[in-house]
């Protein structure tokens, strides 16, 4: 009877984890156009492969292969003398998408920024923030500094 427990108990708690796996929302766009108000979408089969085909496209040692998880994917290529190549999507969690190395046709000069990440919408647009409690800290800090020494 207790052995019955225990394997309705594993089958529960892994259909729950099936579904945490494949039920990540990143924040998904193409180009730096689109990337200013990327849309958030729910991970799936062909949007992972997509991003793997960008991948495949400006970077080499991408593999050819698929997983049941995925993760959040955030690139920026910009290449000398070229405009920026941007995107954000998902992507499948056996890649490493921050590690390939750039193809032989951009190497010469350019500059990259990538994440990878697992949490719902971890790859957003890009946008300057800054922290009211670091501003409020820096103006009382440059007061009282002019108080003491004046």
């Amino acid at each position: 009877m207790n052995s019955k427990k225990i394997l309705i108990t594993l089958v529960v708690v892994g259909l729950c984890c099936l579904t945490v796996v494949n039920s990540l929302k990143c924040f998904s766009c193409i180009d730096s156009k689109t990337c200013k108000k990327p849309s958030k979408v729910q991970c799936t089969y062909d949007s992972a492969n997509s991003t793997r085909n960008y991948l495949d496209l400006y970077y080499t040692g991408v593999p050819n292969t698929t997983s049941i998880g995925f993760l959040c994917m955030s690139d920026l290529l910009k290449p000398a003398g070229s405009g920026d190549i941007m995107r954000k999507g998902c992507i499948f969690n056996n890649y490493q998408s921050c590690f390939y190395n750039v193809r032989p046709y951009f190497s010469q000069s350019y500059q990259r920024s990538c994440k990878q990440c697992n949490t719902d919408g971890c790859n957003p647009a890009d946008r300057a923030s800054g922290s009211l409690l670091a501003v409020t800290f820096t103006v009382m800090v440059t007061a009282f500094g002019k108080r003491v020494w004046p």
